[in-house]
């Protein structure tokens, strides 16, 4: 009777999936569409032919096609990232199981068999054009004016040495790590009460150095790899609202500590904690993402750390969309009832940015910088797009940078265009690089595509306690 009761069961279960599946084949959409809850274009029905169904490619398109044309899709995520964001808590939990060894074994495919060189002071290397002038591992000259990259109104910076199409800098030893202890993030209440948000586990702060270290000897010897961490909206607002009066942490400073020179972890707390005191408008109430303003101020104080006089945000150009309702708003429509409409400002670019999507097979279709089909965040970029993308920036200078983050990366990109010429991007998440179709690693394309240095922008949802996104980032280097 019991096996009977778990037949008809499981038996009805497949009928009730079967006619959902063949609902969706019959009625769902066809064409690929934006997601405004994801920021991102949902899956078409593929193309089908024999040579698709022999490569296996039609139905890993199948595939993402049901999962993507779920009813009420939109809803359903909107509704759990703004769950997410209001009890302000990461989409996922540290994992209990050290990686440590499978990760330090990774780590040493990319480390070199030689002898690295006496320590050298971290300079102004990353924005240099041109070559240090001596090899010896003595201290640097300070960088002069001409040598730096400068926005696109001033001297253009001289014509740039092509870049090795090997990475030049040498492995540093890593430093010893036993010391590091649990960091946090937190937030200061009114009252004077500090309370932990966030707590970074020594296996995770352990496991992001090990990645960034292995970055940066990816790169050339003049490259730098800079760290960025967002916070989310619901702890911002308490700035705002006199809830708290301040956050911080000490999981940058550590990673600075103990991570090798050419490493950077900006703390985005410290970058705009007295801008959200002050009242200015950092991030959307209507939606999960920062606003561009943020994301230049957190780029500029990278630019200022390192030497560099960064153009300052009100002498971009911008077009203005007042009527911009986001993320948040598909979970719950009372908003646009109770909520005024968010201000999105659209970066224009001073010089005529080209972009590609690039494609595992090589294939390149166009993919703007600025997509103004969208009236929404989806203008960044046309929301996030995998697994490669490249931006020709027009710019006088041959240094190039990859940014490595989840969507809040996305608003972030434009404002890398003055000093660098060109600018690639990519998204190590699941859905955005195909693990099972990839035909390159991330250090191939570093190397095939000259980048000098690296940037890793992602949100506290995606970030160091994200044990997945972190073993992603070393896994596909």
């Amino acid at each position: 009777m019991k096996r009977t009761f778990s037949f008809l069961l499981l038996y009805g279960m497949l009928v009730l999936f079967g006619g959902l599946g063949a609902l969706l084949l019959i009625f769902g959409e066809k064409a690929p569409h934006a997601s405004l809850a994801e920021n991102r274009m949902l899956a078409g029905f593929p193309a089908f032919s024999w040579d698709t169904v022999k490569d296996g490619s039609f139905m890993l398109g199948l595939e993402d096609y049901l999962s993507d044309a779920v009813p009420e899709r939109e809803v359903f995520v909107a509704s759990a990232d703004g769950l997410m964001d209001s009890l302000s808590l990461p989409k996922e939990q540290p994992s209990a199981v050290d990686a440590e060894a499978e990760l330090a074994a990774q780590l040493q495919a990319f480390a070199r068999e030689n002898q690295p060189p006496e320590e050298k002071p971290q300079e102004m290397a990353a924005f240099r054009t041109t070559p240090s002038p001596s090899p010896e591992p003595t201290a640097t000259p300070e960088p002069t004016p001409d040598a730096t990259p400068v926005p696109e109104d001033a001297t253009p910076a001289p014509e740039a040495v092509t870049p090795s199409p090997e990475p030049t800098a040498t492995p540093a030893p890593e430093k010893d790590l036993s010391g590091i202890q649990a960091c946090t993030f937190t937030m200061t209440l009114a009252n004077g009460q500090v309370n932990k948000v966030y707590t970074f586990s020594p296996e995770n702060v352990k496991r992001a150095i090990r990645m960034l270290n292995a970055y940066r000897a990816a790169l050339p010897e003049d490259g730098h790899v800079f760290f960025a961490q967002p916070p989310f909206p619901g702890l911002a607002f308490q700035l705002q609202d006199g809830t708290c009066i301040g956050w911080g942490g000490d999981l940058e400073d550590t990673i600075n500590e103990y991570s090798n020179d050419g490493v950077y972890m900006v703390s985005v707390q410290k970058v705009l904690e007295q801008h959200l005191l002050d009242g200015e408008y950092l991030y959307f109430k209507t939606d999960h993402h920062w606003t561009p303003r943020a994301a230049c101020y957190t780029l500029n104080a990278i630019l200022s750390a390192h030497g560099i006089d960064p153009k300052p945000y009100d002498n971009y150009t911008f077009h203005v969309n007042r009527t911009f309702y986001g993320s948040s708003s598909l979970g719950n429509p009372n908003i646009r009832n109770t909520m005024r409409p968010d201000t999105l400002e659209v970066l224009v670019p001073d010089t005529p940015v080209k972009g590609y999507r690039i494609y595992w097979d090589r294939h390149e279709v166009e993919a703007p910088l600025i997509n103004d089909n969208f009236g929404n965040y989806m203008v960044f970029l046309g929301g996030t797009l995998g697994p490669w993308r490249r931006f020709e920036t027009g710019v006088d200078c041959e240094r190039s940078c990859l940014l490595i983050g989840d969507s809040f990366s996305n608003c972030f990109v434009p404002f890398l265009v003055p000093y660098y010429g060109t600018v690639h991007s990519c998204d190590v998440r699941p859905g955005y690089y195909d693990e099972v179709n990839r035909k390159w690693s991330i250090s191939d394309y570093i190397r095939e595509n000259g980048i000098d240095d690296v940037y890793i922008v992602y949100s506290t949802a995606n970030g160091v306690n994200t044990v997945s996104i972190m073993q992603n980032l070393l896994k596909y280097l």
